[in-house]
């Protein structure tokens, strides 16, 4: 209780042997408040995990408010409260009221843990679509270039050898000040991470400064959260504000958003990045299959020839976008090359799952109608058979990409089964049908099988040799929701227990 959404966070403490910092210092400029110098041994914005010593930072959540709790952090032994609104009764710690509390909370954190990402220097991805795989390759980039590098985004938290479980796309404040603190002590020198629409809008990277911002796309999601596109993307947009003052914007030309951007920002270093518009960097494509990818990038800092196992023409824009901030902060093209050329796949995105059957089966991320429409392109370019697509909606988030899902899909497959795909509180049946009202006039090649395992098996039951199954929607994830109960469900177990089973009834 007390933390944003109710997610739980880990404990926080700083190293053993390092002086204490004082509520003094971790408030300076947030309050104007004469504020006492008493040791503060940790920050915490949960309640119940507040220890003795400890400054609990009440935060304003989607459901919950911090504010609801103060009196249990006081029982547990908190040395002062950070709240935005004076508590009604009296408590026996020091209370420091600030504007914001999710603010003070990043830059409380960021002081706490001693300013860490000031030690690094930072490549924040931002857009609709194509996070995931651009961090992913700006981490091997950088790598391939000698930078120990880390990693923070949707599928894992990288910090050298350790790999963390996501909670987040983007780590909530005192989780993200906590991994980059890690990150130097690893003694890595770069980070490469995801922010997202709900981080920027929260104030989760207040006290960072970044050397470049990628901006991918903009398409319709979470508008659950955000109620307009207009303030999704003024969501998205601001992490340009966190450049450093030479950081550099990265902007896709291909994306319509991407060019008002590209207008807008004349006065600061800027690289355009395009496969389809004019732009400073440009990908010309030699081949496209199962086995990867021959490219030529055109850039202002020369022509270089890449050959990458990465699949998927979507990916093209990609690897641009990774390759042009690399560029631009001064990484060598060989660098670029050798990254690609032993990239492996990301995972749940446009991965294939290996069989001995024929079937061409991937698993892939993509929630979105622009995800979902340019993965089943890359897979009909692929494919020579007939093309099955297997996705769900997620319950309890943006109703208005559901029809958008199902018009895409409807146009672009020979055959759509729809299921359930983390209904949440919504029933799965809702959902199917507001898939199906975005159906292309007359389609009718679909099924309805609501679970999810059955609707896999299926797909690859009823498929032949030469024919591609996507299973979209969940990628990585290796859970289902329902209602307020998580199971375990991973769409890649599901597909390797059929060929596994089908292979063993085979030899028997």
């Amino acid at each position: 209780r007390g933390a944003t959404d109710g997610v739980l966070e880990p404990h926080s403490g700083r190293p053993d042997g390092e002086t204490l910092m004082t509520l003094r210092q971790l408030c300076r400029g947030l309050t104007s408040q004469v504020v006492p110098p008493i040791p503060v041994s940790g920050v915490s914005c949960h309640s119940k995990q507040v220890r003795a010593g400890e400054i609990f930072v009440a935060v304003r959540g989607h459901t919950q408010d911090g504010h609801q709790f103060l009196d249990e952090a006081v029982r547990r032994g908190a040395c002062a409260l950070i709240v935005e609104r004076p508590p009604l009764v009296r408590v026996t710690c020091p209370v420091v009221v600030v504007p914001d509390s999710k603010r003070a909370l990043a830059l409380i954190a960021s002081r706490f843990y001693g300013e860490p990402a000031s030690r690094l220097r930072l490549i924040g991805v931002t857009g609709t679509n194509g996070k995931t795989t651009t961090s992913y390759l700006l981490k091997a980039i950088l790598e391939a270039a000698g930078q120990r590098t880390g990693l923070l985004g949707t599928v894992v938290y990288e910090i050298g050898r350790r790999h963390l479980p996501s909670m987040n796309t983007t780590p909530e404040a005192l989780e993200l000040q906590r991994l980059l603190a890690q990150m130097v002590e690893q003694h890595l020198s770069w980070c490469a991470m995801e922010v997202s629409s709900h981080a920027l809008d929260q104030g989760r990277i207040e006290g960072l400064r970044f050397d470049a911002a990628i901006w991918t796309c903009l398409g319709s999601d979470h508008l659950d959260y955000h109620q307009t596109l207009e303030r999704y993307a003024a969501a998205k947009r601001r992490l340009f504000t966190y450049l450093r003052p030479q950081g550099y914007s990265v902007i896709n030309a291909d994306d319509a958003y991407g060019r008002l951007l590209l207008e807008e920002f004349t006065r600061r270093p800027v690289v355009s990045y395009g496969t389809e518009h004019p732009a400073a960097v440009s990908i010309r494509t030699l081949s496209c299959g199962w086995e990867g990818m021959a490219l030529v990038i055109e850039s202002p800092w020369g022509v270089i020839p890449v050959h990458t196992p990465l699949v998927g023409r979507h990916n093209v824009s990609n690897i641009a976008a990774a390759s042009s901030a690399c560029l631009a902060l001064g990484i060598e093209s060989s660098a670029i090359q050798e990254a690609l050329a032993e990239f492996e796949q990301v995972p749940g995105r446009m991965e294939r799952i290996p069989n001995k059957t024929g079937l061409l089966v991937v698993v892939d991320y993509a929630h979105t109608a622009d995800a979902l429409r340019l993965v089943l392109l890359s897979m009909r370019e692929l494919t020579r058979g007939r093309l099955t697509v297997v996705f769900g909606c997620g319950g309890d988030r943006d109703q208005s990409k559901r029809p958008a899902m199902g018009e895409a899909a409807s146009l672009l497959a020979d055959q759509v089964i729809l299921t359930s795909d983390n209904p949440r509180r919504e029933h799965p049946l809702d959902i199917i049908h507001q898939i199906k009202a975005g159906f292309a006039p007359g389609f009718q090649a679909y099924e309805v099988i609501v679970d999810r395992e059955q609707a896999i098996t299926t797909a690859l039951s009823t498929a032949r040799a030469d024919d591609g199954v996507l299973i979209a929607g969940k990628g990585h994830e290796a859970y289902q929701i329902f209602d307020h109960v998580t199971v375990p469900f991973s769409d890649r177990d599901v597909a390797q227990r059929y060929f596994s089973t089908r292979h063993s009834v085979a030899v028997a």
